[in-house]
């Protein structure tokens, strides 16, 4: 009997999971088998969530400890997880995540075709699952899909959101007349609540159903009607100079970091700034495989804000303000999550189990990193286009 096979009989199972799973700083939880056992992990008086195998598939994606490999079998339905999902996320440091060729691939597309090409393929892939299934989660007011900011731990996600844009207004310095280009408009959220307050803004994006939604935002009647292009940024070639330029979570897609400036050189006036949100790791492109190959398809990667000054400097732009959201970053995931599960039944029924259980993953396991190990970091930053000119500005303050 091969070693596969023998890890897919009772006694196997409980043997090799004992011993792989097993071990100091294990998070209490209980392993619910095909065949009706109960197999506790940790301290068995306390489990903290519970892992239901529905068949033999699941045992054998278990036993691999492969990462992917796990969350596929959940995607399918062949493993629950009942309990605390936040808490879940604990085991993926028992897991391995080694794809070397699959994890090549991702840059061959972008070498053959160029990473505009490559953003037109993979960006819509994301964003074009259903325009409803991201309301059903986002914040209700804004429908924001970036990081909101919070200034207390128990404000609303309505709130944060709000926070968020009122920064970003006051960070940029706009008013009536300001002319702004919103990097991937996505539904609006900034588009809107700027032009309500009289600013000029043009919002790009490449998801085709978001574009089809930003070009009904005119019939809102602001005092200015945003305005909806698709385009890419970096082919993008406008007959203006714009005052500021806005990116919410949108430079996880633009990995090159130098030519997006020179681009930002092109699209700004002088003394022009621009805002920027994300989420940031100290390694470039290191992201699971299950996240390139499910979520983010492609070269998608969190920020590496050393690269991201250095090609700064290399440009006409300084940085004017950094500031740290790892925790807001957190509270939105967890909130995101939150909402989704809420919703459960009547996403499964619109969108199917796979797409539900996908996002569900991918927002929880999002929320795990920022808060439970600090692989991912979030940061709101700000650059002004005044390096070489005399200094106008006494700079950002406030407690936001």
């Amino acid at each position: 009997m091969g070693i596969a096979k023998r890890a897919t009989t009772r006694s196997g199972v409980s043997e090799s999971l004992r011993t792989r799973l097993s071990g100091e700083g294990i998070t209490p939880f209980v392993l619910h088998l095909p065949d009706g056992r109960s197999l506790p992990f940790g301290d068995p008086g306390r489990p903290a969530f519970g892992v239901r195998l529905r068949n033999q598939q699941a045992i054998r994606a278990l036993h691999s400890l492969d990462e992917a490999t796990v969350a596929l079998a959940y995607l399918n339905g062949d493993i629950d997880v009942e309990g605390d999902f936040l808490t879940a996320m604990d085991m993926r440091a028992r897991l391995s995540d080694r794809h070397p060729v699959k994890s090549l691939r991702r840059f061959v597309w972008p070498a053959l075709a160029g990473q505009m090409r490559s953003n037109k393929r993979w960006v819509p892939q994301h964003y074009d699952n259903g325009n409803d299934l991201y309301f059903s989660f986002l914040d209700k007011r804004h429908r924001l899909y970036s990081q909101a900011l919070y200034t207390r731990e128990d404000e609303t996600l309505e709130q944060a959101a709000e926070n968020k844009l009122r920064y970003i207004i006051e960070a940029c310095r706009l008013g009536p007349g300001s002319r702004v280009l919103d990097v991937g408009g996505g539904w609006g959220s900034f588009g809107s609540f700027a032009a309500a307050r009289g600013i000029d803004v043009t919002m790009l994006t490449i998801s085709h159903e978001q574009f089809s939604f930003l070009l009904k935002l005119d019939r809102l009647d602001p005092p200015v009607s945003p305005r909806a292009v698709f385009a890419d940024i970096l082919d993008y070639e406008p007959d203006e100079h714009y005052d500021a330029i806005v990116l919410l979570g949108v430079m996880e897609h633009l990995p090159d970091y130098f030519r997006l400036f020179r681009k930002f050189e092109q699209l700004t006036r002088a003394n022009g700034r621009v805002y920027m949100d994300f989420s940031a790791n100290r390694k470039k492109y290191d992201v699971s495989t299950f996240t390139h190959r499910h979520v983010f398809p492609g070269n998608h990667t969190p920020v590496v804000v050393p690269d991201l000054m250095a090609a700064a400097n290399r440009t006409t732009f300084e940085p004017i303000a950094v500031h740290n959201d790892r925790h807001s970053y957190f509270l939105t995931l967890r909130s995101w999550a939150c909402n989704l599960e809420a919703a459960e039944q009547e996403l499964v029924e619109r969108f199917g189990v796979a797409t539900f259980r996908l996002f569900q993953l991918y927002l929880w396991a999002g929320a795990h990193q920022m808060h439970r190990d600090g692989r991912l970091e979030s940061y709101r930053m700000v650059f002004q286009r005044s390096h070489g000119q005399p200094s106008t500005e006494i700079g950002l303050y406030g407690s936001a």
